[in-house]
């Protein structure tokens, strides 16, 4: 795989009440690449892939330090896929060598990700299956976290994460009236260390960047699915998702919110959706939650910010003329036409429309 990408993004501010800014910023990317897999046996196989991105920012303004970057990632797997278990194991190394015009670069960055996931099925017809997951993974900071102007943070560092999970799945598929159903559950922890964060500052353009430099993460996530099929091409279909997540500041006990849940991470969170489909029509209906959270580091009354939920509806049809496939779309979003932020200061649409049209040759 091969791709080229320029991004231009100008920012202008007329605000008299604010320091005027115009300022254009350039960004090329060019992404190269490869991947291998060999079969041993046919219930295990090998694979190696290579990717090579080399990306730099180039903006008008005043002693711009124009950013260079060539990240190289090299990843080696396996899998063994037996009767009753399967196994996965890889290994990520990443290398980054960063180049800054007239200022000291940063030290090449080395480091090797390790990740291992198991499933295996208890049961004779295999409806039923425990999963667990150990991995590591490393997020460098981009271009946009590091430099933009009154956005960007350069001393930010790269977060790295060690994830664990365990989790059990019921899926069961056949040709009577209850054509799916699903079930599944997972308890995770995750340890964060110098977890990136973003904080608004009023304007969509300005948001602050910073570490976060240890945070701990528990949660749970517990989804469900139900098809059912009474006749023919008729399909009735329910989603159910819910997600409780402890996600903590266990930097400094000296600080006052030592041990608070970090900015804008809800305890609970769930969506439903709710899906009918017969002979290419499809009627879709979503409902979201977000639980209350703090939009600072202290969990203060002050910083609270409200839950909110909402409520989306759309109508689609499929045809075909010939060879062409055409699809039709009707959405309606907010469709209780509910006030509600998702980020502090930043209302979200009221009901909305949207209408689309998809071509296929």
């Amino acid at each position: 795989n091969i791709k080229y990408a320029f991004y231009r993004t100008h920012y202008v501010n007329n605000d008299d009440k604010q320091v005027k800014i115009d300022n254009l910023y350039k960004q090329k990317e060019v992404y190269i690449s490869s991947a291998n897999e060999y079969e041993i046996k046919e219930f295990w196989r090998v694979s190696a892939s290579y990717d090579f991105l080399w990306n730099t920012l180039d903006a008008d303004v005043y002693g711009f330090v124009k950013p260079d970057r060539i990240s190289q990632f090299l990843s080696v797997a396996t899998a063994l896929n037996l009767d009753r278990f399967k196994v996965q194991a890889s290994a990520l190394a990443t290398f980054i060598h960063d180049r800054i015009k007239g200022q000291e670069a940063p030290a090449d960055k080395h480091v090797l990700s390790p990740a291992v996931f198991m499933n295996g099925y208890p049961l004779r017809n295999k409806d039923f299956s425990i999963r667990a997951f150990y991995k590591q993974s490393f997020r460098m900071p981009t271009f946009n976290d590091l430099y933009y102007a009154d956005m960007g943070n350069s001393k930010l560092s790269p977060e790295r994460v060690t994830q664990y999970n365990i989790g059990l799945l019921y899926d069961h598929t056949s040709n009577r009236i209850i054509s799916a159903a699903r079930l599944s559950a997972d308890v995770y922890y995750n340890r964060v260390k110098d977890k990136i964060v973003a904080y608004p500052k009023g304007q969509q353009f300005r948001w602050t960047m910073l570490n976060l430099g240890l945070v701990d993460i528990r949660g749970i996530d517990v989804t469900g699915l139900l098809t059912l099929n009474p006749y023919k091409d008729l399909y009735f279909t329910l989603r159910c998702q819910y997600t409780f997540q402890r996600a903590i500041d266990v930097t400094n006990p000296a600080d006052n919110y030592y041990r608070d849940q970090i900015p804008y991470i809800p305890r609970h969170s769930g969506a439903a959706v709710a899906n009918v489909q017969w002979e290419g029509w499809s009627l879709n209906y979503s409902w979201i939650y977000v639980g209350e959270r703090y939009n600072q580091q202290e969990n203060i009354r002050y910083n609270y910010t409200q839950p909110w939920y909402t409520s989306d509806l759309s109508l689609s049809k499929d045809f075909q003329l010939g060879k062409v496939s055409l699809r039709g779309l009707i959405e309606i979003n907010n469709l209780l036409s509910q006030d509600y932020d998702v980020i502090l200061n930043y209302p979200m649409p009221k009901r909305n429309y949207r209408f689309t049209i998809t071509v296929e040759i």
